[in-house]
């Protein structure tokens, strides 16, 4: 009994005393390698897109990173070698030290025509290295160069941009995102909305290089742009009258239209306005005159267009 009662008493000692265990050794702090290290050449120099780690390789949070190590070059002539190549690539300083998205620039005009490997790695402040980043390779090609300026302009429908020295695919940009590619030094626009500015801009496009972006450029579109001439006017003598017709215009946005008459070899005059039909009764005229009449038409926006050819007719 004095035995087991002995135990206990040990048991309970040792339980009230909160006993958890070894001492755990000092974390390392290693960052956890970056994981979406991406590359896009922009004329002759790669952009590169990548995310420092928010964690260490122990799932601890990290305030800071004391370095970024970015290197670009070729791959090792006797194949591939990580060692060899990091000892060879070019080093690149990057000056991000947050936990978040990142970027640089690499100016690789030294590599043209050549593919190289890009990778990463981060180190904490007592210079303990993370493991490299995903590898990535790009070809640089020749450099693909933006023009410098480009007109945005209203059209009769929507916007049109146009551009000079460069032939090849253009990307457009309309507040920020990709609305399509242009071509052959221009690029329509049929959805931009009569009255609203937008914001565009251009950037040239090569097999796996592009361009910077210029712009961005603000339009806002107007309408000045006239209906087409009414076409088929047409004529006939009644009693003591002049019918006149033609065919309506197809434009949705048509006001009405404009007649003029001439007497004779005179002169061109305005004889009615506004007329929401393609149809006109003359009933100031006379026997035996020669009559000639011209019909245009107009927009909502008073954009008057060209008038239609003439018919004239004598009233018998």
């Amino acid at each position: 009994m004095r035995l087991s009662a002995l135990v206990a008493g040990v048991a309970l000692l040792a339980a009230s005393c909160g006993y958890v265990g070894d001492p755990l050794p000092p974390a390392l702090n290693i960052p956890q390698p970056v994981q979406d290290l991406r590359a896009q050449q922009i004329e002759s120099a790669l952009r590169v897109d990548f995310t420092l780690p928010q964690k260490t390789t122990e799932n601890l949070d990290i305030a800071d990173i004391a370095k970024v190590e970015l290197r670009v070059g070729p791959q090792p002539a006797a194949g591939w070698n990580i060692d060899a190549w990091a000892a060879a690539a070019k080093p690149v300083a990057v000056e991000a030290t947050k936990p978040g998205p990142a970027d640089t620039s690499v100016d690789v005009r030294e590599f043209a025509g050549r593919e190289v490997v890009l990778a990463l790695r981060t180190a904490n402040v007592k210079g303990r290295a993370s493991g490299w980043s995903n590898f990535v390779t790009v070809r640089v090609e020749p450099p693909v160069i933006t023009p410098a300026t480009f007109v945005a302009d209203s059209a009769v429908n929507g916007a049109i941009l146009t551009w000079e020295g460069y032939p090849g695919p253009v990307i457009v940009y309309r507040d920020g995102a990709v609305i399509g590619e242009g071509k052959a030094g221009q690029f329509a626009d049929p959805r931009a909305l009569l009255g609203k500015e937008y914001k565009y801009e251009i950037q040239a496009r090569g097999d796996k290089a592009q361009g910077k972006r210029v712009g961005p450029q603000a339009l806002t579109i107007v309408d000045r742009f006239p209906p087409s001439a009414p076409t088929g006017l047409n004529a006939v003598a009644g009693a003591g009258t002049v019918e006149v017709s033609w065919n309506p215009n197809p434009e949705g946005d048509v006001l009405g239209y404009i007649v003029r008459r001439a007497v004779g070899a005179g002169a061109f005059a305005e004889v009615a306005n506004y007329l929401d039909a393609p149809a006109y009764t003359d009933r100031d005229v006379q026997r035996g005159v020669r009559y000639r009449y011209q019909v245009s038409a107009l927009d909502l926006r008073k954009n008057q267009s060209a008038t239609s050819q003439e018919v004239e007719i004598t009233v018998p």
